[in-house]
């Protein structure tokens, strides 16, 4: 970024760690370069993990360089404090976290230097150059940055604190896992996998039969899947085949009608922009990419000059990012995207094209818009950077295309009183989905539980129905029940822990928790790729192939922490909501730090009350310790493992 800057305002003097010319330096920071000081480093007696020695509160905070990184930050530091600068500029990312990692070196570096903000969400020169001349005073971002700061600090009085007095608590009940870590995101973030675990190994499959039969018109034949209308209630299955076999056997041979035969036109619209999120889910379902790589290479791509700032949170561009889109377009053409010329020349027939309003709306920006290609073209791109980029280039243009168009038939046909139902589907006109088409999942037999089996019911028939009319008689050629069973909730993907913490919050009950997680969720789209990472690292969660799996370690924690606030996302939603108005200088900070305090030393005290957790799991034939609860690579299964041993025993369900 340091370099694009440089380059963009015509600096050409380059140094190891800074680049210089026509009266300006342009310095970087690798990400953090400053840490705040572990307990100890505020007080020795701080170091053992003591009941007498919580809550930790140190007042003020103090901060320290990190060790790796030392170097750059005191090039970073003597650069603000040289003689002969003057003014400093704060061109970190555009965003709470970029203003933190600023303030905490600019205070560090003792600089009192006029700042001024630079804001941007591109790092093209003509980005660049807009934003570097309309730079606001850096106290137009007070609120911004006292908001980042108070973030910081209750994060580490909260993680800091529960963390030490979980460990305490499990080391009373004998617990030999190591540290315990708790914090405001990962744990509940972790009961969301948990919770989904506990449903998996609580559930007990229910066999369901249903019947189909096959009809002969003369225009062609088709399927229907027998239902009735029971009041407000659709039936569409039996809970023994003898009454699927019966049904059958009364209606074998009987002549049918056409009930009714009904069709209408759905139109569906273009796909908003990319989020971070959603394309690291899309890159999740469609290439198996963690929500960690695809940042990474998105980031890249960043570096490169080829996207927008890929740590957005927001699908939707400004006013003014939609005038440049007609440059974007032209990129495109001149970039190695070969398939997309047959679009691009559509586009070039109605040229100029305009974004729909849909998809522009200054007030769904706050600090970066959605993800875009950018107006460089892209050449030399392989792998998987390419195909990040395929990715965005494809919603993108998809947006200046009309809607998918599908014709939808359904076919209630009666034999002998009985109902049967058969629904169809033709893409009338591909519109958008040619551009961006939709990754299709692969048909799931078995289903979840009786709310999705009977969503998942409707057989839907891709492709022309025989043309039929009311009234109509058809032959019943032939009938047949069919078995199914229900299942488990399935393991979530990584993809499908982003939308879950994504979605996180729509459950509270307070209208403002809501509204304040409306946008966040759980993390921030640039802190869940690494939020997930914690959590394998501290052996909470395991990556299974697709899915992410909590950990004999992970279910204990969750199961066993009484301050029900750590679990829930009310905290982080309660959080942001007083952050927001922080930002908008609508609430102080210190008392927002204060009623963090007040939190943190009920937290410690509720663990340090409440009862040692009881381990989990049946005692060891071999050796009698306890052994642990673990999944199978058998969905919904469980096994009894003894670590010392090594001795497996299958978990036995109880009917009922």
């Amino acid at each position: 970024m340091g370099r694009a800057l440089a380059e963009a305002l015509g600096l050409t003097e380059r140094g190891r760690n800074l680049i210089e010319g026509k009266g300006l330096v342009v310095t970087w920071c690798v990400g953090h370069l400053v840490e705040a000081l572990n307990p100890e480093g505020y007080d020795p007696a701080w170091k053992a993990w003591r009941w007498d020695r919580l809550p930790i509160f140190p007042e003020p905070f103090r901060y320290a360089p990190i060790a790796q990184t030392k170097e750059q930050f005191e090039v970073v530091a003597r650069l603000l404090n040289r003689a002969d600068i003057t003014d400093v500029v704060n061109a970190t990312d555009a965003g709470r976290e970029g203003e933190l990692i600023f303030d905490l070196v600019y205070r560090l570096a003792a600089c009192e230097k006029p700042v001024l903000r630079f804001w941007t969400s591109s790092l093209t020169p003509e980005a660049i150059q807009a934003a570097y001349g309309c730079m606001k005073p850096g106290e137009a971002y007070t609120g911004l940055r006292e908001a980042a700061r108070s973030r910081q600090e209750a994060d580490w009085l909260v993680g800091i604190n529960a963390t030490r007095a979980q460990t305490l608590r499990m080391r009373r009940a004998g617990a030999e896992d190591g540290v315990w870590s708790v914090g405001r995101v990962q744990t509940p973030t972790l009961a969301l996998l948990v919770r989904r675990e506990l449903e998996i190994r609580d559930f007990t499959p229910q066999s369901f039969w249903t019947l189909r039969a096959r009809f002969l018109h003369p225009n062609g034949s088709y399927e229907g899947r027998w239902f009735r209308e029971q009041g407000d209630t659709t039936v569409e299955r039996f809970t023994t085949e003898a009454e699927a076999l019966e049904l059958a056997a009364r209606l074998e041979g009987q002549p049918g009608k056409i009930r009714s035969a009904t069709g209408r036109t759905e139109k569906k619209k273009p796909e908003l922009l990319y989020d971070l999120t959603a394309l690291q889910k899309e890159a999740n379902k469609r290439f198996g990419f963690t929500a960690e790589g695809t940042l990474g290479l998105a980031q890249s791509l960043y570096e490169k000059q080829l996207i927008s700032y890929p740590r957005t949170n927001s699908r939707h561009l400004t006013e003014a990012d939609a005038l440049k889109a007609p440059h974007w377009i032209k990129a495109l053409a001149q970039g190695q995207l070969t398939e997309l010329q047959p679009f691009l020349d559509e586009l070039r027939k109605r040229w100029p094209v305009k974004l729909d309003k849909r998809f522009v709306n200054d007030k769904e920006v706050e600090d970066h818009a959605a993800l875009v290609p950018t107006e460089k073209p892209a050449r030399g791109l392989a792998g998987d950077e390419l195909r990040i980029y395929d990715l965005i280039a494809r919603r993108f243009l998809g947006a200046y295309f009309p809607d998918r168009v599908e014709a939808k038939t359904t076919i209630i046909t009666e034999v002998d009183g009985e109902t049967f139902k058969t629904n169809g589907t033709v893409v009338k006109e591909e519109g958008w989905s040619a551009v961006d088409p939709p990754h299709r999942r692969k048909k799931v037999e078995k289903v979840a539980d009786p709310a999705e089996a009977e969503e998942d019911a409707e057989d839907e028939v891709e492709g022309g129905l025989p043309v039929v009319k009311k009234g109509d008689a058809v032959a019943t050629a032939s009938l047949h029940p069919k078995e199914g069973k229900t299942t488990p909730p399935k393991r979530m993907s990584e993809g499908d822990l982003l939308s879950a913490m994504q979605g996180a919050g729509r459950e509270l009950d307070d209208e403002a928790l809501r509204g304040a997680m409306r946008d966040c969720g759980l993390g921030t789209p640039a802190t869940r790729a690494n939020m997930i990472e914690t959590l394998i690292k501290r052996t909470y969660i395991d990556r299974k192939r697709n899915v992410l799996v909590p950990t004999d370690k992970g279910i204990r924690l969750i199961q066993g922490l009484p301050a029900e606030a750590l679990r829930s996302a009310e905290l982080t939603g309660s959080w942001e909501a007083r952050l927001e108005r922080m930002r908008r200088g609508e609430e102080t900070r210190t008392a927002f730090m204060a009623d963090i305090r007040g939190f943190v030393a009920t937290v410690v005290a509720e663990l340090q009350d409440a009862p040692a957790p009881q381990a989990h799991g049946i005692p060891c034939a071999t050796c009698g310790k306890p052994m642990r609860i673990l999944p199978s690579t058998r969905r919904g299964d469980f096994f009894h493992r003894c670590s010392d041993c090594n001795v497996t025993l299958p978990i036995v369900k109880t009917a009922g």
